[in-house]
């Protein structure tokens, strides 16, 4: 029997309030535990700040300073959802050295200082069976009801890679006998196309709208203004909302099923209920 737990894996910090928030802190609400993985390292990417005259600047610190504020945005968005980060540590594919350079993690390529010697970037994890039974037995220890990761028609590669990883380790957690279900998460946009955004149920999250833009806020070197329509964020909620026959929704791809058990969890239950057939 599964816990009242649900699993969220995203490759970055705020990937998960994007992919799932509203249905984490619904369902949070309702007594179940939330466990909140980062797969990367958090090593890469902008910092966008707001000037005074109310425009936006982004600038691509090093990896010493951006690494730590992302993890600790990270921090304070789990807190939301009643919990704690883990993270994984896979480093990201690249970084920006002190000099302003970009460095491409490769074969023989210099490592930051914090990167743990052996340790596979996210982009090869999959491959790695110490990386992929250390998520699985994680998947075995927690026994959520479900885990939600990446889908993957998605164009980042690390979010991608994430997928891999997170699929690679439920199918092992299956075979020594986890009875939780995997869901992806479809990107917004069609980028492959319309069939690769298709999605077959939901979670009704209209309730939670403002209580999940809070929680994207709290990412705030990525979303210096989340509300705004620099990054149309509740566009695609009432996109899926409308489709749903709600306010706001979050859509989902069931990639494994749960076992069969004597009673229907309230998660399991609404996500079966809004399978699109």
């Amino acid at each position: 029997m599964t816990k009242r737990c649900l699993m969220a894996v995203g490759a970055h910090a705020d990937d998960i309030e994007l992919l799932a928030g509203g249905t984490l802190l619904k369902y949070h609400d309702q007594g179940y535990d939330v466990v909140y993985v980062m797969s990367t390292n958090n090593m890469s990417g902008s910092w966008s700040r707001v000037k005074p005259d109310g425009t936006k600047e982004s600038t691509l610190p090093p990896y010493h300073v951006i690494e730590p504020q992302r993890k600790l945005e990270a921090a304070a968005a789990a807190k939301l959802f009643g919990t704690v980060p883990i993270h994984l540590e896979h480093p990201q594919r690249h970084y920006t050295r002190d000099d302003g350079k970009v460095e491409e993690l490769r074969y023989g390529s210099e490592r930051p200082k914090t990167v743990a010697p052996n340790t596979p970037t996210i982009i090869t994890a999959y491959e790695d069976a110490a990386s992929v039974k250390r998520l699985s037995d994680l998947m075995l220890e927690k026994n959520p009801e479900a885990v939600f990761t990446h889908a993957l028609g998605d164009w980042n590669i690390e979010h991608l890679g994430t997928c891999l990883l997170v699929t690679k380790a439920y199918r092992k957690a299956v075979e020594s006998g986890y009875g939780g279900m995997l869901l992806y998460v479809p990107n917004g946009t069609a980028t492959f196309g319309e069939r690769m955004a298709q999605w077959e149920t939901f979670v009704d999250i209209s309730r939670f709208g403002d209580r999940k833009l809070e929680a994207i806020g709290t990412h705030a070197c990525q979303f210096a203004t989340p509300h705004q329509t620099d990054y149309p964020i509740l566009e695609q909620w009432q996109f899926w909302g409308t489709a749903c026959g709600c306010r706001y929704a979050e859509v989902f791809v069931i990639a494994g099923h749960p076992a069969v058990q004597a009673s229907t969890p309230e998660f399991t239950l609404e996500i079966i209920q809004h399978r699109q057939v």
